[in-house]
């Protein structure tokens, strides 16, 4: 059996597809379907342009895979995937890797055949619209990484101006620099395109250690590089908030997560140009805030405010996150994401504390409407 998907993934390898889909999914039999059609849909509108078709070598050639990862599900997904396989044929793909979704990515990578490959959570879905921005993304054959604004519940996330912004040669580490100051509007690797000989050739693939704010690792890696970005406002990927997300939902576990992950980012940005080194700091203020935000008062904390506090204080002060608050330059973050940062700095920790819990209830607010 595992020779003959060899063969069966060999067989596919160089024969003109253009995009690999990727889908980890665990436990996502309610959601799967949804997110795989949603490709289908998206792939339909790319196939009919003539242009695009006549790329292809010959009616063999497939314009897209969709690579479905299952890994340790314990509801139906496995079977739902082997159906929308056989719905599907030639199109979807069903996979299996260890548990967790960095496998899962990385056992998509060693499957893919795509010039381009996308990744994308099977809680989510591709916009309506989304085939006539794929169709004008693949014309973009010089480019390394195409990042697009996306639909975060009911609202878009825009990540540049309305007429696109383009990055070559040393201009990319400026763009670099934001994406990692801003890593909760940037670097999910979801809903962005990557060039797969870029990937294979810089021997990129998720790290299975890290539990958490494993996509910032992966594409801040990524952006080191690249020598072409193009940032498009066209939006593509709707990010679903309805659901119980692992990283919204309280477990006690996540200052660990956060903090590993952290720690993987900073060594590798020690190796970088002063201005990327530089932007690491904000990067890791943000992932405090996530941390403060998602565990230390989350509103399914069992401590009180009190307790809250005191644990703050003793994350500030150890490392990785004591190297970020050292490095933090008042002058260059000057967002209100920095505020609670602000107020640490000075020892205001009821005041950051404060913060912390209006952002968790605002939170709480938006998730409840987007259940409505």
């Amino acid at each position: 059996m595992k020779e003959l998907l060899i063969d069966r993934i060999e067989s596919r390898l160089h024969n003109g597809t253009q995009i690999s889909v990727i889908i980890p999914a665990h436990n996502a039999e309610k959601t799967l379907r949804r997110a795989v059609e949603s490709v289908c849909r998206a792939m339909d509108a790319v196939a009919a342009d003539a242009v695009i078709a006549a790329r292809l070598q010959g009616d063999a050639a497939p314009l897209f895979e969709i690579l479905v990862v299952e890994n340790g599900s314990t509801d139906g997904t496995e079977f739902l995937a082997r159906t929308l396989e056989l719905e599907h044929p030639g199109t979807v793909w069903f996979l299996r890797s260890g548990k967790g979704v960095s496998n899962a990515r990385n056992r998509g990578l060693e499957a893919a055949a795509g010039e381009w490959v996308l990744f994308l959570d099977a809680d989510d879905y591709l916009l309506e619209g989304a085939g006539e921005v794929l169709r004008r993304d693949l014309y973009f054959t010089g480019t390394d990484l195409i990042v697009h604004s996306y639909e975060a519940g009911r609202r878009i996330v825009h990540i540049c101006r309305p007429s696109g912004e383009r990055y070559f040669g040393e201009q990319t580490e400026e763009i670099s620099v934001r994406m990692i100051e801003n890593p909760t509007r940037y670097t999910a690797v979801w809903g962005k395109l990557y060039r797969r000989d870029c990937i294979e050739r810089n021997h990129l693939r998720f790290d299975p250690l890290l539990r958490l704010s494993e996509d910032s690792h992966f594409l801040i890696r990524y952006l080191a590089v690249c020598r072409r970005i193009r940032l498009f406002d066209l939006p593509l990927y709707h990010y679903s908030t309805d659901n119980a997300s692992v990283v919204r939902t309280w477990d006690g576990k996540k200052e660990e997560g956060y903090r590993d992950s952290l720690e993987a980012v900073q060594r590798f940005l020690r190796t970088r140009p002063a201005g990327i080194r530089a932007a690491g700091a904000g990067y890791g203020m943000m992932q405090f805030n996530l941390l403060m935000v998602r565990e230390v008062f989350s509103k399914d904390s069992p401590y009180t405010l009190p307790q809250k506090i005191r644990r703050m204080k003793e994350i500030k002060d150890t490392e990785p996150f004591a190297a970020a608050f050292r490095e933090f330059d008042p002058k260059r973050h000057r967002g209100a994401g920095y505020l609670p940062i602000r107020m640490l700095r000075i020892g205001a920790y009821a005041a950051a504390a404060a913060v912390y819990e209006a952002r968790v209830l605002q939170n709480a607010c938006k998730e409840l409407r987007e259940k409505e």
